[in-house]
């Protein structure tokens, strides 16, 4: 099986990061697609540096977590909405053929983040058209669509992915994304102790969910179809 996680940004996988690292554990295949190098989420770094920095960042955690990686190289930001963005991912599905996809839920609060979800849960569909003609064949049949992320509007997770033997990757695949994980525009002597603690924020959002689903830690994802039952792994019908 092909589980592929589109995100916005560089660390944008760390939401799913233990549920991608246990199907590669299982042996199956990941890529994570990223559609920007993340070049304005820094107080201080100039674009290009920082472009640079979290493309190796990101090149580090997808390969503690064994997943391939793509660059869309859109810009950060300004990622197009629409039919663009819908269009250039249909072809990203065809060419990766995924057996599930995972993305920002639609509804979550940053634009960039809203735009890559629905147009990359609009392309799992419109890739599987044949008489849709691009440069690549359909892929039949569509991924299964599960989304990450808190929308605005409260919608409890139907999906729970027990990742509590996963947490010690999960966790170094996150400590690779430096340049973000620091208090935002604070001095050098502010900055001692925030990865700490903002890594023991980070572990205990997936005990929560954990609690949720009986389990040590936990994963949570919305479906796109629906579904409702917790589950070991990803429900689909395309599991090999």
């Amino acid at each position: 099986m092909h589980i592929v996680l589109v995100g916005a940004h560089p660390d944008d996988e760390s939401s799913a990061s233990g549920t991608v690292a246990k199907y590669v554990d299982r042996g199956h295949d990941a890529t994570i697609v990223v559609a920007t190098r993340g070049g304005r989420g820094h107080w201080e770094m100039e674009p290009e540096e920082l472009m640079r920095t979290r493309s190796e960042e990101m090149r580090r955690a997808a390969g503690i977590l064994g997943a391939d990686l793509v660059f869309m190289d859109h810009p950060d930001a300004s990622i197009p909405g629409g039919d663009t963005l819908r269009e250039e991912l249909v072809d990203v599905v065809r060419r990766l053929k995924p057996d599930v996809l995972l993305t920002h839920h639609p509804l979550v609060l940053r634009d960039d983040h809203r735009r890559v979800g629905l147009a990359a849960s609009d392309a799992a569909l419109k890739a599987s058209l044949p008489l849709h003609v691009t440069g690549y064949p359909a892929h039949r049949p569509a991924p299964e669509v599960y989304f990450f992320g808190s929308p605005m509007t409260p919608i409890e997770p139907d999906i729970y992915i027990d990742v509590t033997d996963y947490m010690d990757v999960k966790f170094e695949a996150f400590r690779q994304h430096v340049s973000q994980w620091q208090r935002w525009g604070a001095p050098p002597e502010e900055q001692e102790g925030y990865l700490d603690e903002l890594t023991q924020r980070y572990i205990e959002r997936f005990k929560q969910l954990g609690r949720e689903a009986g389990v040590g830690y936990a994963e949570a994802f919305i479906s796109k179809s629906g579904r409702r039952y917790a589950h070991d792994l990803l429900p689909t019908s395309h599991r090999s």
